[in-house]
C-alpha cells in the first residue's frame, strides 16, 4: 500500500522542495541505517539518541550506535536524559521540516508533534495496526507469520496509532532468526523512508488511518520468556529459539546449569523420554523430547563454554 491515492490526505503545510531540514530521534542498531540515509540524502540538524550506558565486561559506558553513527558522518548528537521542555524547546528552535524517529526507546512528548509546519514520522517494523508495541519482529517469528511489513506513520500522542504514510509487506524467511529480520528490516526502512521524504516533499505523503479494532499489540523482552519449557510442542518451541536468536538467545536446563539454544528445528524423528530430556539422534544430533515432537538443536553455547553445533553438543550424551 505504498500509494493509497482513495484516502490520501496531502500534507497540510506549505508545499516543501529539495533537501529537507530533519531532526532524527533514534537509538538502536535498527536506527542507524535510516540516519545514514536520511544524512545522504537530506540536511539532518541534529541526531538526538539516549545516553551512554554499560556495556561489556567491563561495563565501560558505551554510546549507542546511533550516537556513534551520527559523530562518525558529522551530524550534532544529543542524548538528554528526558525530553523535558528544555529539549523541546532546543529541537523546535532548529526549525525542522520533517521529525523522524525510528527505534528511539521512549515517548515522544506531545510538545515535539506539534512543531509549525513540521511533520512527525516514524518507521515501525510491522504490518500495523498489528504488533504495536517494542517487539514487533520477535512477536511475528514468535507467531510463525510468513510475512511482517515496514509502516511509517505520522505520529501521534497515542504508541503506533497513527495515520499509516506507507507501508510495505516484508517476506520473513523460513530460516530467519530476530538477527537476520532485524537486519533485512533495518536496511529497508532506510530506503522506504527516502521515498516517503520524497513525497512529503510534494505534500503528497498519503494518511490512512489505522483500525483500532484490529490493533494488537507487544510487550518488552522479560527474562523469562527467553526459557524453553517443554510442555510446548517443537514447533513452538523452534519458533522461540528463532525469535531470540542471537541476542539475548532462549535456554534450556541441562546438567545442572544452562544451555543457550540459538538455532534448533522440529525434527521428525521419535524419541523416548519426559518433555525436557535430551536424547543422542540416529545420526549423531542432539534431540529434545517436548510435549508434541522432537527439537533437534543445531547451535547452542553451554554455559561457560564456547559457541557448538549439535553434532558436538551430542558428544556429551553418548556413554
Amino acid at each position: 500500500m505504498r500509494n493509497p491515492a482513495r484516502r490520501l490526505i496531502a500534507n497540510s503545510g506549505p508545499k516543501l522542495a529539495g533537501r529537507l531540514r530533519s531532526v532524527f530521534f533514534g537509538t538502536s542498531a535498527f536506527a542507524e541505517p535510516s540516519l545514514r540515509a536520511l544524512a545522504r540524502e537530506h540536511d539532518v540538524a541534529l541526531a538526538v539518541s539516549q545516553q551512554d550506558k554499560p556495556a561489556g565486561r567491563g561495563m565501560r559506558l558505551t554510546p549507542t550506535p546511533v550516537k556513534t553513527a551520527a559523530l562518525e558522518i558529522g551530524v550534532p548528537v544529543i542524548t538528554p536524559a528526558r525530553l523535558d521542555a528544555d529539549t523541546v524547546g532546543q529541537v523546535l528552535a532548529l526549525q525542522p521540516d520533517v521529525l523522524v524517529c525510528v527505534a528511539y526507546g521512549k515517548i515522544l512528548p506531545a510538545a515535539l508533534l506539534t512543531g509549525p509546519r513540521m511533520a512527525a514520522l516514524n518507521i515501525h517494523p510491522s504490518a500495523l495496526p498489528r504488533y504495536r508495541g517494542a517487539t514487533p519482529m520477535q512477536a511475528a517469528l514468535l507467531a510463525g507469520d510468513e510475512t511482517t511489513a515496514i509502516s511509517i506513520i505520522w505520529m501521534s500522542e497515542r504508541m503506533d496509532a497513527g495515520d499509516i504514510a506507507m507501508q510495505v509487506p516484508v517476506k520473513i524467511g523460513a530460516d530467519d532468526d530476530f538477527g537476520a529480520l532485524h537486519d533485512r528490516l533495518a536496511q529497508e526502512s532506510a530506503g522506504l523512508l527516502i521515498e516517503a521524504l520524497g513525497s512529503l516533499a510534494n505534500n503528497a505523503l498519503p494518511r490512512l488511518p489505522q483500525d483500532d479494532a484490529q490493533a494488537t499489540y507487544t510487550k518488552p523482552t522479560a527474562k523469562s520468556d527467553l526459557e524453553l519449557r517443554f510442555d510446548q510442542s517443537a514447533l513452538e518451541l523452534a519458533r522461540r529459539v528463532r525469535a531470540y536468536s542471537p541476542k539475548p538467545g532462549a535456554w534450556m536446563p541441562y546438567a545442572g546449569g544452562r544451555v543457550k539454544v540459538l538455532d534448533a528445528r522440529p525434527d521428525g524423528e521419535a524419541i523416548e523420554g519426559q518433555p525436557g530430556s535430551v536424547r543422542l539422534a540416529n545420526d549423531g544430533g542432539a534431540l529434545v523430547a517436548t510435549a508434541q515432537g522432537a527439537l533437534r538443536l543445531l547451535k547452542v553455547v553451554p554455559e561457560g563454554k564456547r559457541p557448538m553445533n549439535g553434532a558436538e553438543f551430542a558428544q556429551s550424551l553418548r556413554p
